[in-house]
């Protein structure tokens, strides 16, 4: 499988050993850029809850400040 190339043999194409290595790091390349999307995606949601939790918060107190008023 790992075969070494040998001076003096031409050959056209790829090697299994390079074919492999081109594959694995594809691979890993997509398998990356699909956790930053994962993990950004699921920051981003924790981000909106927080901002909507606050909003919430911030409307109870305004709520509560106007009843508040004579």
């Amino acid at each position: 499988m790992w075969a070494q190339h040998q001076s003096g043999i031409k050959r056209q194409g790829w090697l299994l050993s390079d074919a492999l290595l081109a594959l694995s790091i594809v691979a890993l390349t997509v398998i990356t850029a699909q956790h930053v999307l994962l993990t950004t995606e699921h920051l981003a949601q924790q981000r909106q809850e927080q901002l909507t939790q606050a909003r919430y918060r911030h409307d109870q107190a305004l709520l509560a400040w106007a009843e508040a008023q004579p």
